[in-house]
Formats: C-alpha cells, sequence, structure tokens
C-alpha cells in the first residue's frame, strides 16, 4: 500500500509539472508587465479588425478597383519599410515602454482626425492614403519596439508563450471577432467602425502608461545613429541562419501572403458577388485559425530543429494558396486562411523565440528592424504588382503563379545542410 501511494504521488507530481509546463500561457497572466501588454493590445487588436474591415469597403465602395485598394495598403507600407531601420536604431536608445506609448497615443490622435473628417464628409482618397502614410511611420516605431521589449519584461522560459499569446491575441481580436463585428458595423456607418478604433488605441494606451517604467538599453560608446543602423545591418548580414530566411521570406510576404488581404476581399466581392458579411468573416476565419495555431504554438517545445521546422509550416501556408486555381465557392476560399493562418503563426513563434534567445539584447532592436524591413522590404511593390496582374490575368492564375514562385526559396532552405547546420548542436543533445 505504501509502495502504491509514493506511486500515486509520483503520479500527481509528474502531472502537476506537465500542467505547469503545458500551461505556461496561463502562467504568463501572474507577471504584471506582460499581462498589461498583452490586455492593452488585445483591445487594440479587436479595434483594428474593426476598421480593417471598415476601410476597405469604403475603399472598395467608392472606387470599385482592386488597384486603388493596392495602392491604400502600400501607403501605409511604403513608410513602415523605409523608416523601419531608422525605427530600430531609436529602439536601441530609448526606453521600449516609452515609446510604443507615443506610438499608439499619435495612432490615436490620427485615427480620431479620420472620425472627424469621415463624419464631416469632407474625407477623400487621396487623404486616406495620407493617412496610411502617417500610421505607417508609427508602425515602424512599434514592430520592433514591442519585439525589443518583450524579453525585458517576460522570463526567458516564457518566451515561446508570449511569442504565441500575442498573435492568439492578434488573431481572436484583430482577425476574427474584429473584422466579423467590423464588417455588420461598417453596413450602418463607417464612421462608428473607425470611432471603435480610435477608442481601443486610447485603451491601450493607458495600459503601457500604467506599466513599470522601463530604462533605455545599455550602449557602448557614442556611435551615432546611422552607425547603430550600420551595425545592426552588419549582425544580421554576418548571421547566416538570419539572412537567409529574411531574404526567402520576402519574395513569399510580397508576392503572396500580404496581396491576401486585398485580393481575397476583391476576389469575393466581385468575382463570387458575395456580401459585404462574407468578407469580415473571411477575415475572422483568418483569425480563428490563426487563434487555433497560437494556441498549439503555445504548448508546444521548441524544435530542435528549428530553421527546418519552420520553414516546413511556412512553405505548407504558401502552398495553399494554390486552391484558389480551382475556387468557385466562398467556402473554399476560406481553406486558404484555415490553413494559411496557423502554418505562418506556428513558423512567426519559433522565429521569434529564436531571435530574442540568439541575438544579443543590445542589438535586438535593431535586428528586429532589419528583419521587418527585409521582410516586408518587397511588400509595397507585391501589392502593386499584384493589384496590376489581377487586372490583366485575373486573381486565380495570379496566386497560383506567385504560389509556385514562391515555394522554391522555401524548398532550397529546408534541404540546405550549410543553413540547418545551426541547429546541429541542438539536434546533437
Amino acid at each position: 500500500m505504501e509502495l502504491k501511494s509514493i506511486d500515486i504521488f509520483a503520479a500527481n507530481v509528474v502531472r502537476f509539472e506537465f500542467m505547469q509546463k503545458r500551461l505556461a500561457i496561463v502562467q504568463l497572466a501572474h507577471h504584471r508587465e506582460p499581462a498589461l501588454l498583452i490586455s492593452g493590445q488585445t483591445v487594440s487588436n479587436f479595434g483594428d479588425g474593426v476598421a480593417l474591415v471598415a476601410l476597405t469597403l469604403l475603399v472598395l465602395d467608392t472606387t470599385h478597383s482592386a488597384s486603388k485598394l493596392a495602392w491604400f495598403a502600400a501607403a501605409r507600407m511604403v513608410p513602415t519599410v523605409v523608416l523601419l531601420l531608422l525605427g530600430g536604431a531609436v529602439v536601441d536608445r530609448f526606453s521600449r515602454r516609452l515609446l510604443l506609448l507615443i506610438s499608439d497615443s499619435t495612432r490615436a490622435l490620427l485615427t480620431g482626425a479620420l472620425v472627424v473628417m469621415l463624419g464631416m464628409g469632407i474625407l477623400r482618397f487621396w487623404e486616406l492614403l495620407v493617412f496610411g502614410v502617417l500610421f505607417g511611420t508609427f508602425d515602424a516605431l512599434f514592430m520592433p519596439a514591442i519585439s525589443a521589449l518583450t524579453p525585458e519584461i517576460v522570463p526567458e522560459e516564457l518566451l515561446p508563450a508570449m511569442n504565441a499569446v500575442r498573435p492568439l491575441a492578434n488573431n481572436l481580436m484583430g482577425n476574427m471577432i474584429g473584422p466579423a463585428v467590423g464588417g455588420l458595423i461598417a453596413v450602418a456607418s463607417t464612421t462608428w467602425a473607425l470611432g471603435i478604433d480610435c477608442a481601443t488605441f486610447v485603451v491601450s494606451s493607458v495600459t503601457l502608461f500604467a506599466m513599470k517604467p522601463t530604462s533605455a538599453p545599455n550602449r557602448a560608446g557614442d556611435s551615432s545613429m546611422f552607425q547603430d543602423i550600420r551595425q545592426g545591418v552588419r549582425y544580421v548580414r554576418d548571421t547566416r541562419w538570419l539572412w537567409t530566411t529574411l531574404v526567402s521570406v520576402a519574395s513569399v510576404n510580397a508576392f503572396v501572403f500580404v496581396p491576401m488581404s486585398v485580393l481575397i476581399p476583391f476576389f469575393l466581392r466581385h468575382d463570387l458577388h458575395s456580401s459585404k458579411a462574407v468578407v469580415g468573416y473571411a477575415f475572422a476565419v483568418f483569425g480563428l485559425s490563426g487563434a487555433v495555431g497560437a494556441l498549439i504554438a503555445a504548448n508546444l517545445k521548441t524544435p530542435r530543429r528549428r530553421i527546418r521546422v519552420m520553414w516546413t509550416y511556412w512553405t505548407v501556408g504558401t502552398a495553399a494558396a494554390l486552391i484558389f486555381g480551382f475556387a468557385t465557392n466562398y467556402w473554399e476560399i476560406f481553406i486558404v486562411p484555415l490553413v494559411t493562418s496557423p502554418m505562418m503563426l506556428l513558423g512567426n513563434v519559433i522565429w521569434e523565440s529564436m531571435m530574442q534567445s540568439e541575438v544579443p539584447r543590445e542589438l535586438l532592436g535593431r535586428a528586429s528592424s532589419v528583419d521587418w524591413f527585409v521582410s516586408l522590404g518587397l511588400a509595397p511593390v507585391g501589392l502593386v504588382v499584384a493589384g496590376q496582374l489581377t487586372n490583366a490575368i485575373g486573381v486565380r492564375a495570379y496566386f497560383v503563379s506567385a504560389a509556385l514562385f514562391s515555394i522554391v526559396p522555401g524548398l532550397w532552405i529546408l534541404i540546405s545542410p550549410r543553413i540547418n547546420s545551426f541547429d546541429a548542436a541542438r539536434v546533437n543533445q
């Protein structure tokens, strides 16, 4: 009986340890700073989702043009890409929390101005382009700042969970609930939809303000901003697993993943003649499948062959775009996000955790900015090219061609011994 009791006790200990490990995503709630950051960004993600559908439908209804919708998306992305390296240098000089607070507060003001102009009936397409440019400018600060702040406020063992819970919140609120609600609200009032987005930025700013102040990163010497940028670029260039992944991801993002946000709504509305609500549901499917992927990623151990597993996910996600070649109903189009969204997210969690654990902390802001700069660098061009080619050959032919072209880099990395040698020490443990 005593032996049996010991066995039961041991089994309970193992079960408890297993549950703690598997529920790492829940443990984040016990850490004040990550909990505040996640809470604020979750609310902000909801507003982003509402605004995404509202603005997409506003441009489509007023211009009836896929190319102009692509130009609108590019207007926000171009300044983001152009200013990312500068944003990374700024992030490695000042408090990352303070920079996030400035970014969200400013975007709240910009969205509020857009609401006023729309309510007064004086908003035109070129002014939407200006809004996109200004918004993209502060995106260039926000993206490297949140990546660099994460390892400052999260224990290392919980980094994979944090890197999963952020996209989980984004997918649930920004890509599922937000767009679904946004599609319904936009039917009644685009002004109200954008007003909700403005309010959520205010909430996010309040939570950032409530967080404990963080100090500026330690810096050696008194280098100029240009020298800081050059140092970050040199580090990425000299690190094979970084630059090969970034160059390969650039074409996948530019010609497959980024154009989906423009071409799926266009294809549903103008090729399949689906309702506005279906467009919102399409974004919601992205969110739902991404949320499932995030829950899975949060509870998966980091694989030993990180690069190979990561690129397997991304290659499968890219291949899903081939479904456009034969889809004749909206539910078939929904299969694309059901596959693509979780595959992208599973790969991204591995990638961000690698960055945060392998890159020196004082270089992380600049390395993250180079990451965003290269991986999104071709995206504005890709949006414009996608819009023009779609007008010429149609959405079906475009996605089949783009998917086949973009799969090649991933297959090359999967079979490359030199690139995968980075994980050799982990595999031999």
